[in-house]
Formats: structure tokens, sequence, C-alpha cells
């Protein structure tokens, strides 16, 4: 029965389109007699208006393969190489324009998971948790036609909330820069981490360093995304591919292939010291 959940969790109908089922909704709301301003509480319950939006990818990889090594042993379980991995991720956005600069103030919240789902007791092998704060300046009303796009501050926190001996955690202030070129699209971040009342992890900046560089390139319909970062004094780093294309099931055009690979260090807090050589494949509904 486990296998059900592998089943298209994210694949939704496809003989409604959104607007369809949307229409209908206003429809009924529109049919109910009661007053104007429960009318509006009531259409924004039914079609979740609270002003959610997506964060980063939000995807379902049933099929993520360790081809080095071996996971980490942190518990009873025995860890298959081969596990299923998501991830959830959320923003809203709080306040906009305080000084004049077109910022957006956001609360971002993601989550990561890896699923043992073909372990005989399919135990959740992981889970990272990072809520964040953060403002992104639009660079128009300061930089003219310049290829600085933008700026984003932020305060982030990550953590496996595990406890004992395999809690990971750390805290970070960080900035990161956009510039595009053409379709090229790249975002340089660096960081500092903040202290800990209790350090679980004291080397993590030696694996995962002080900054990463995101390149995005979109052609047509393709997505390319290359993460590349690390601490070179330590001889440590990573590397993440990702790859999303429209799957022609929905008129929206909102569920996407998506293809991954992930090499080095960092992929999960309780591997951030362990070489990870991973290929994932699944669907995404943001990209």
């Amino acid at each position: 029965m486990k296998y059900i959940f592998l089943i298209i969790i994210f694949i939704t109908n496809s003989v409604f389109s959104y607007d369809e089922i949307n229409k209908a909704r206003q429809e009924m709301v529109e049919s109910l007699h009661i007053d104007k301003t429960s009318k509006e509480t009531i259409k924004r319950i039914v079609n979740s208006s609270f002003n959610l939006k997506s964060y980063k990818e939000n995807y379902f990889l049933p099929f993520s393969y360790r081809y080095n090594g071996n996971y980490v042993e942190n518990g009873t379980h025995e860890a298959k190489k081969t596990e299923t991995e998501y991830q959830v991720s959320i923003k809203y956005d709080i306040a906009s324009d305080i000084f004049g600069l077109g910022e957006v103030y956001s609360f971002g919240y993601t989550q990561r998971s890896w699923w043992q789902v073909y372990a005989d007791s399919a135990f959740f092998r992981e889970s990272n948790y990072q809520p964040e704060i953060f403002v992104k300046i639009p660079s128009y009303k300061f930089l003219k036609s310049s290829k600085i796009k933008g700026f984003k501050l932020s305060l982030i926190h990550q953590s496996n909330g595990r406890g004992g001996e395999y809690e990971r955690s750390w805290n970070r202030a960080a900035v990161s820069t956009f510039i595009q070129y053409s379709n090229l699209i790249t975002e340089f971040k660096l960081w500092t981490r903040l202290p800990d009342a209790k350090d679980y992890n004291p080397d993590i900046t030696h694996y995962l360093g002080y900054g990463k560089i995101k390149v995005m390139i979109p052609y047509h319909k393709h997505l390319i995304k290359l993460t590349v970062g690390g601490n070179p004094s330590y001889h440590k780093g990573f590397i993440e591919f990702i790859y999303t294309y429209p799957i022609p099931i929905r008129k929206e055009g909102d569920l996407f292939l998506f293809f991954k690979t992930f090499n080095g260090y960092g992929e999960s807090l309780i591997d951030y010291n362990h070489d990870v050589n991973k290929v994932s494949i699944g669907v995404s509904i943001s990209r």
C-alpha cells in the first residue's frame, strides 16, 4: 500500500481546467443568500487566496539514487541507496515599499525530506526545516539600465530538529545580488554564520563555505539551474544541476518534469560532512 503514494501525488485532474473549476467555485459562492462581506470571506477560504506563493522549487522525486557511497547511519534503520525526496517551499509577502525603493518584505518556509519508501519500515531518513525572513530590493530606482537587477537580504535558520547526537542546526545572515545578461540570470549569494546557543556542527562552514553561485538559463520552455558552492580553503564543495520542462497534462502548464543531480557536501544537514553523489527524477509544481 505504501507505493500508492508514489503514484501521482502531484498529478491532478486533466478533465477540467483551473479556470473552469474556479468559475464553478465563484458561481457557487455567488448563489449563496448572504451579505457581500461574508461572500468575500468565503471566496478567500474556497480559493485559498491568502497571499501564499511558491518560493523555491516544490517537487516530488519518487526515485532518488545515491550511486556513490552509503547514507549516514543515524539510527536503528538501515537506509537503502534509492529513496524518495520532496520539497515544499512557500512565502508570504508581509509588506512593501516602506522606504520607497520598491522593496518587498517576506517570510519564507522550506521543508525538504528524504523518505526511505523502499525500505521495509518506510521511515523518514532526514528532514530539514528552513524558515527565513528576507527583503528583496529591485535596482531600477537607483541603477538605471544596469545588468544588476536587485538585491536580497536574509536571516535564515536551518535545522533537522532531531536532538541529541543527530541534531544539526545553524543560523545565517545572507546577501544576494541578481545579474541578468540576455536570458542568463546569475545569483551571487554570500553569508556569515551567526552564533548559536549550542553548536551542533561547529565545522559546517568548512564544507559549505560562505556563499554560492546559481546560474539560471531559461530557453523556450526549458529551464536549467546550476548551483556551485563550498569552501575552497578546505577543498570541499558541491555542484547541483536541475532541469525542468512542462508536462503537457494540464492546460495551465503548471506541472513539470524535474531532473536533478547533486555531487559534493551539504545536500542534507545530516550529510553535510559526507560526500554525496545522487541522481533524482520526478515532477514539480513550481520552478
